[in-house]
């Protein structure tokens, strides 16, 4: 489950009045939230400070600078974190370039806190399994390649499907040699004795579905005509139903041991420095040798057992074979070579792998029995992990809503998981070892083999959903669909593996097309409403100025027209917007000698006005003539509140101009001034608040001049 008590997330959102409110509403939801204004403050604390955050919610469009989708490729550059998209866009092409960058959310601005919540629940836990498969994939790979005995992995036909470098190193072939060959192929054992073939554990496994371990006295031919003595486990693998979905055959090279232990009885002295238990008995079992690495495995010391029965210190469970069995074997045949259990002085349990032999004389004559033993229990845990491990990497592939699927070089399909099924109409095991061509109409193959070699060159490790473009799939009943794509390649032994994920987006084009036609309509319908908005917004004016001028408490007044104001500002821009021949634009000359004049006109104070604007046209756009509207409004409305209590000839002005590619508004009055107290960074008052956090949206600069009158000069770049 998700907590978001300490879940921090990195708010990139230019509106100000926005970012506050969404700020507020994700903090009583219990995150930790952090607000930037644009994307080059989210870069410097992501990649230049390093700040930690579990996730951002990133804006499109950011205003002047970076956008949205250009910080957040920049930053997953750099670190891998969940980012999820805000915006008020609904436009195809927009929701799809940002699916290029990120899988992880895209939510429409104003759809309510339930939505964004739950967005950013689903991105967290999205996350958190794409690091979990990445993290099981990379252990299981890694336990695989540090086992220090020969591992092969096959198919349920008897097919190499994986091995290790020991495995390599034993067999003379390489992995990418022998993936796909029978195992008797690549595992070629003989009797030593007789050379005469002996059958393959494998093949024993797949028919009796049991661990068996190999015969006496075999040897392993390698590629390279090379020769080794080797002992070796076959273990089924087995899916979470039980079915045996393969075999892994664990063996290692005991040339070396079985050589020594012809000699042993002579070299006695010696096997104390060896780490495999050996014990020596007479021909009636009594013990007469216990090493140092005997004393460890089974942790009874020598003294206790010499001239004991090793069948009373050792209990010993064979795993095929009875105690005579294996006794009558070692009398006729000389050796037995296998694995078995044996219980410590304490009672622990210990898995042992064995090779017990006769003991002869110089007249050769049997004297007795030499066994040696090694502690493989942490090769089977080790075992065991990769079992566990490889069913926990299935099952999260298995569970994923997405279809997986992986080719090898030759782009034939390794690896088709239950999405895939379901999308293609295809079962896993009448497609894998099938080509990738099966599931691509024929006008797009060409193609498709195209992008792959291509990616396949780039040496990039992962490409997002969608940067193939616009693919078609093909089912099995012949039905082409439109999909997106994502692909990954690895490099395997010198071979690449490509893995892809597929998402049917045949639904959520016929959506798109719906919502295409619902955004045509919505526009004729806005068009309708235009002129309605406008008479609102005056009605709402006029009963804020009748609201006040009907108080008799001067504060509330005050607050009255201060909201008149703002909303004085909004007509005037949206008048002027209404009727400008440009897009979103209108004249600054055109602009504030209007709203400069309306807003003073709210306030029963008799104020004297002057302004000084340049006369170079200048259009600015509704966004920027909005903030410096409400700008405007807080600094007249301050002035009506605080300036002129004690002045008779009340006297405001507005001071535009120009000096190279920096525009300065001046506004200024006669009043009593502003105490040195008070500045916009340390101000009681919401007023100066608003100013500096909306110059900050407008990147612009804002500062107080007191003498010899108050002014405040505002610097804008364009």
């Amino acid at each position: 489950m998700t907590l978001v008590a300490d879940k921090s997330i990195l708010l990139v959102e230019d509106e100000a009045l926005l970012a506050m409110f969404e700020k507020n509403q994700l903090e009583q939801g219990g995150y930790i939230v952090t607000h930037v204004s644009n994307g080059e403050n989210a870069i410097q604390l992501i990649i230049i400070e390093d700040k930690p955050f579990d996730l951002i919610l990133m804006d499109i469009d950011l205003g002047r600078g970076l956008d949205g989708t250009q910080t957040a490729t920049e930053i997953l550059n750099h670190r891998e974190i969940p980012v999820v998209f805000l915006s008020s866009h609904t436009e195809r092409e927009i929701v799809k370039k940002t699916e290029t960058i990120t899988s992880y959310g895209y939510v429409v601005k104003n759809s309510g806190f339930t939505v964004l919540d739950a967005s950013i629940k689903m991105a967290f836990k999205l996350f958190e399994a794409n690091e979990l498969t990445k993290s099981k994939k990379e252990h299981l790979e890694t336990v695989l390649h540090s086992i220090g005995d020969g591992v092969i992995a096959t198919d349920s036909d008897g097919k190499v499907i994986r091995m290790n470098p020991i495995a390599e190193k034993l067999t003379g072939w390489t992995h990418d040699e022998a993936v796909g060959l029978t195992i008797s192929e690549v595992f070629r054992i003989v009797n030593v004795k007789t050379r005469s073939m002996v059958e393959n554990p494998v093949d024993i496994v797949l028919r009796t579905n049991s661990i068996v371990g190999l015969a006496n006295h075999t040897v392993l031919l390698a590629k390279d005509g090379a020769e080794y003595q080797i002992s070796d486990s076959g273990s089924p693998i087995k899916d979470l139903n039980g079915d045996t979905k393969g075999v892994v055959l664990v063996f290692r090279d005991i040339t070396a041991e079985y050589n020594v232990q012809s000699q042993i009885a002579k070299q006695a002295n010696m096997l104390n420095n060896v780490l495999d238990a050996v014990i020596g008995t007479d021909f009636n079992h009594k013990i007469n040798y216990w090493n140092k690495a005997a004393e460890k495995i089974y942790i009874w010391k020598a003294e206790e057992v010499i001239g004991r029965s090793v069948m009373d210190v050792l209990k010993t469970d064979y795993l095929q074979l009875t105690s005579d069995q294996v006794i009558e074997k070692v009398n006729l045949e000389g050796s037995f070579i296998g694995e078995v259990v044996k219980f410590a002085k304490d009672g622990s349990i210990r898995n042992i792998e064995i090779n017990q032999v006769l003991l002869n004389d110089e007249s050769d004559l049997p004297i007795g029995y030499i066994t040696v033993g090694r502690d493989i229990s942490e090769r089977l845990n080790a075992m065991n992990r990769i079992r566990e491990s490889e069913a926990k990497l299935t099952q999260i592939i298995e569970s994923a809503m997405d279809a997986i699927i992986s080719v090898d070089q030759s782009k034939k399909i390794i690896l088709f998981n239950g999405a895939a099924e379901k999308m293609f109409g295809y079962e896993s095991t009448d497609i894998i070892g099938q080509g990738l061509d099966r599931l691509i109409p024929m006008d797009f193959r060409s193609q498709h083999d195209s992008h792959i070699d291509s990616f396949s060159k780039t040496g990039v490790s992962r490409r997002a959903m969608g940067a193939l473009g616009e693919i078609r799939g093909l089912r099995a009943n012949g039905e082409e669909f439109p999909i997106e794509a994502s692909i990954s390649q690895i490099s395997v032994k010198g071979e690449k593996l490509y893995t892809v994920i597929l998402r049917d987006v045949s639904v959520r084009n016929l959506s798109e097309s719906k919502i295409q036609k619902l955004l045509h309509e919505k526009e004729n319908i806005l068009k309708e409403i235009h002129h309605r908005v406008k008479n609102n917004m005056s009605s709402i004016f006029t009963l804020l100025t009748l609201q006040a001028r009907s108080q008799a408490d001067t504060s509330i007044q005050t607050i009255l027209y201060e909201a008149a104001g703002r909303v004085k500002s909004m007509i005037v821009l949206y008048d002027k917007l209404y009727h400008s021949e440009t897009d979103n634009t209108v004249s600054l000359q055109d602009y504030f000698p209007d709203i400069f004049n309306e807003i003073v006109s709210i306030f029963p104070k008799n104020v004297e006005v002057k302004m000084d604007i340049l006369e170079e046209p200048i259009e600015l756009n509704a966004k920027l003539l909005s903030s410096l509207g409400i700008i405007l409004n807080e600094l007249i409305t301050n002035s009506m509140k605080h300036a002129f209590n004690e002045t008779t000839s009340a006297e405001i002005g507005l001071r535009i101009f120009r000096e190279g590619k920096k525009l300065y508004l001046e506004y200024s009055d006669n009043g009593v001034g502003i105490p040195e107290s008070v500045s916009l960074e340390h101000s009681p008052g919401f007023g100066l608040q608003l100013i500096g956090m909306l110059t900050d949206q407008i990147e612009g600069k804002i500062s107080i001049v007191r003498n010899p009158s108050t002014k405040f000069l505002l610097e804008l770049t364009i």
